[in-house]
């Protein structure tokens, strides 16, 4: 029948409203995607007395410099010193060449000197003077434990005002804690429950040296800087950069390290100290080396290649990555994003894009890439949207437990940008699933028909320090090898959950699909899901009730034996036939003395 002016109102108004959010889409699309937060770092380091022990040389005084080396300026810093007290040495400052040079200097007053470890009280003044819209993080480096008296339930009373109270606290402010167990004898449990907790990096250091490749981990998992890539110790600069910061680590009984310049030249530490662009500091086994306006052109390391090498810089022209975090779960999806822009502005303009080649690789804890995507931005897969500036890639890590690096690349005609961010996997995923059938008792011997429910249930348990229980929620489907695949979505709102699954076959049959949830630190997660489901149990016939007998006829014999299971088969086969005879012959009595009857009734 067609359809009338009434008829072609009511369908032009849902047209109209449908073109409407398209429209409004598109324009959001459209927009500049906004900046990533800038990072801010609050340090604190533990200078109780047990340090002189663990840390006797005072390499956490160089780990600062580092630090404050390679802060990116648009970052926020602190820096607090703490064992029964808190001193504070550098209030939250942005990060402006002065504030990295106190923080530089600030690491001379590192002492040992505390008589206790006062973690509690640490991590509470250090969540607080947070800056608008920044990344919150906070580095916490310790050798000890909760330890704040010689009284043991002083101490654990302190424990669990840290679990019931700090923790939670750190959580709602959306902080993320990064610790580092600087001895054997530190807490590890503890310091790991609390940086797993709040989403952070759970890293040790056992020896010195360890400890400023652990702040290098730190840096890159906190506020990455862009850098330029290293092949065989090479690099190439570029004339939009500015300042030159090079990390450079060597072995005990190498040679000092040099650095080729472009015009052939070489720089040592010694002529370092004469010219005024250059600062080298060769302590903890590294070198820290910045130049300002380094001269455009090849340069080249004169030392053995490490995997921690690295050359970073300050330009115009920066390389950024976002939307990872620093911890996730086994087999979560990462999905990420490089952003490249020229004075803080996205580049965009097709004939600056064209030209630009970008990539990102993953790296497990040996730096095996496991992974390596190339990267555009013209809408193709995986990017989301052409023309932004911003080139989208997903992942998913799923090995063993560990520090991975992400390393985002990308290159033009005229200039090469690096990227790295250091991402823990953790243990365990945040929640453990089985499906489970619940017992068939019987069937009916004279039905047939089962007398219990044979459908099987997945049981789901969340790990509700980690998960929200009242964000999470189980997307799947039961597929099974000879039918079509069945939705299950149902809510997850308890730590333990059953879930009634659609009644399958006999055949192989899953359930396969996602939990989505939110994690205490506001993260928001996709974890796969893959279980087996058990076929349904063989039906058994009700037994009779066994009758009682002696014993000698109740035990089993072997076969052959009298009364023996084959022995016992004949007799019965033979009593059969023997049955069977006999009732055919009275049977033909029968026949034969009624068929007599009949005739003789016939003839009267």
């Amino acid at each position: 029948m067609p359809c009338g002016y009434p008829c072609a109102r009511h369908l032009a108004i849902p047209r109209l409203a449908s073109l409407l959010a398209w429209a409004v889409l598109l324009t959001l699309l459209a927009m500049p995607a906004p900046a990533a937060e800038r990072p801010e770092l609050h340090v604190l380091i533990d200078v109780s007395g047990s340090m002189k022990k663990t840390d006797p040389e005072n390499l956490r005084e160089p780990a600062l410099r580092l630090l404050g080396d390679l802060v990116p300026e648009e970052s926020r810093v602190r820096l607090d010193l703490f064992g029964s007290r808190i001193t504070s040495v550098l209030p939250a400052s942005e990060a402006t060449p002065e504030t990295k040079r106190a923080m530089r200097q600030a690491a001379a007053r590192v002492r040992s000197d505390e008589p206790y470890t006062d973690i509690p009280a640490a991590l509470d003044a250090a969540n607080g003077d947070w800056g608008e819209e920044t990344a919150r993080n906070v580095i916490l480096l310790s050798d000890g434990k909760v330890d704040i008296s010689p009284d043991e339930a002083v101490n654990a009373r302190a424990t669990a005002r840290l679990r019931a109270e700090v923790i939670p606290a750190l959580i709602d402010a959306e902080v993320q804690v990064h610790t580092v167990a600087l001895s054997e004898g530190a807490d590890q449990a503890i310091l790991t429950e609390i940086a797993e907790r709040t989403g952070g990096l759970a890293l040790s250091a056992r020896s010195n040296e360890d400890l400023q490749r652990v702040f290098l981990a730190l840096f890159e998992a906190t506020a990455p800087r862009t850098g330029v890539p290293l092949v065989d110790n090479r690099f190439r600069v570029d004339g939009s950069i500015s300042e030159l910061t090079l990390v450079v680590f060597r072995a005990e009984d190498a040679d000092p390290t040099r650095i080729q310049i472009p015009d052939g030249g070489e720089i040592d530490i010694e002529i370092a100290g004469t010219l005024a662009d250059w600062r080298w500091d060769d302590s903890a086994g590294r070198d820290l080396i910045t130049v300002r306006d380094p001269p455009a052109g090849s340069w080249r390391i004169l030392a053995a290649e490490d995997p921690d090498n690295r050359a970073l810089v300050i330009t115009d022209l920066k390389l950024a990555m976002s939307g990872v975090p620093s911890r996730i779960f086994p087999g979560e999806v990462v999905d990420g994003t490089l952003v490249l822009t020229n004075h803080g502005e996205p580049i965009v303009e097709p004939r600056l894009t064209r030209d630009i080649e970008a990539n990102v690789a993953a790296h497990d804890p040996q730096d095996t890439v496991i992974e390596a995507l190339e990267l555009n931005d013209i809408g193709a897969d995986p990017d989301v949207l052409g023309g932004d500036s911003r080139y989208d890639f997903r992942l998913r890590l799923d090995g063993d437990t560990g520090i991975y690096t992400l390393e985002g690349r990308a290159s033009g005609p005229t200039f090469e940008r690096v990227i790295r961010r250091k991402i823990a996997l953790a243990r365990l995923a945040p929640f453990e699933a089985r499906v489970v059938r619940p017992h068939l008792a019987a069937y009916d011997a004279d039905s047939g028909e089962e007398t219990s429910e044979p459908n099987a249930q997945l049981i789901i348990e969340q790990d509700v320090a980690l998960l929200d229980p009242r964000d999470s929620r189980l997307v799947a489907r039961v597929e099974c090898r000879n039918d079509e695949p069945t939705g299950v979505e149902v809510p997850l709102d308890r730590a333990r959950n059953r879930v009634a699954l659609p009644p399958t076959g006999a055949g192989d049959c899953r359930v396969v699909g996602e939990v989505i949830g939110t994690t205490r630190d506001g993260r928001e997660v996709s974890l796969p899901l893959d279980a087996s489901i058990p076929a349904p149990p063989v039906p058994k016939l009700v037994d009779a009730p066994a009758t009682d007998q002696p014993d000698d006829e109740a035990k089993p014999r072997e076969p052959g034996e009298p009364g023996g299971p084959t022995v016992t088969a004949i007799l019965i086969g033979l009593a059969g036939l023997a049955a069977l005879t006999v009732f055919g012959l009275i049977w033909g009595a029968l026949v034969r003395r009624r068929r007599k009857q009949l005739i003789e009734a016939a003839r009267h």
